[in-house]
């Protein structure tokens, strides 16, 4: 791939993983509540679920979800009873808990981006757009995954962290609660986009990534 492209890719990349959506808003949210230390274990597995999210799009399941229409609102229906259950969980912690709380971690992190609607259409998106027929299939989404990878950490961070700062300058248990209340608000908002936004790429889940 020529390093024009992985450019626009990785500018394409910063755009959708720095933007906020239902796994941001859990990372800050984790900072907030957590620290960003105790939440590693969270983001890293968030990231790597999003790789797998990459390996499924590259292997041809957004063909399969148009091919056996039913699985596509089976796993619509899950993606958005796990994001309700995770923005309720978010919305009603505890902020006087912290220490004792239980904490998300890998799995919890890892099982994130194959339920977000927001990873399949960034990922699909990206294929769609910086694949060429004329060059390795392999090759081409190996570079988009490392270029994904390569800002995920730190962009992901930024959240997480910011999430941080903002639990430590926070000391009303009530102010918390409001914040906590406010980021599982825009989960359900992001993911709703999310949504909306898969219908618009529906001819993309269709074709097949060559």
């Amino acid at each position: 791939m020529e390093y024009e492209k992985i450019a626009l890719v990785a500018l394409f990349a910063v755009s959708m993983v720095g933007s906020p959506g239902p796994v941001n808003m859990l990372l800050m949210a984790s900072g907030a509540n957590f620290g960003y230390s105790r939440s590693l274990p969270f983001l890293i597995g968030s990231i790597c679920g999003f790789l797998l999210v990459c390996l499924g799009a590259a292997l041809g399941l957004g063909a399969l979800f148009t091919a056996v229409p039913v699985l596509q609102i089976v796993f619509m229906a899950v993606s958005i009873l796990y994001i309700l259950y995770l923005a309720y969980r978010v919305a009603t912690a505890n902020p006087q808990l912290r220490d004792n709380a239980e904490r998300p971690g890998y799995l919890a992190g890892l099982i994130l981006h194959p339920l977000n609607p927001k990873a399949w259409v960034t990922i699909i998106a990206a294929y769609s757009q910086f694949i060429s027929p004329a060059a390795s299939y392999p090759g081409q989404v190996m570079t988009i995954m490392l270029v994904f990878l390569a800002v995920s950490f730190p962009l992901n961070s930024i959240w997480c962290y910011g999430g941080n700062v903002l639990g430590r300058l926070v000391t009303s248990a009530r102010a918390m609660r409001a914040i906590n209340v406010t980021l599982a608000l825009l989960m359900v908002v992001a993911v709703s986009l999310a949504l909306l936004q898969a219908d618009i790429l529906k001819p993309l889940l269709a074709a097949e990534v060559n």
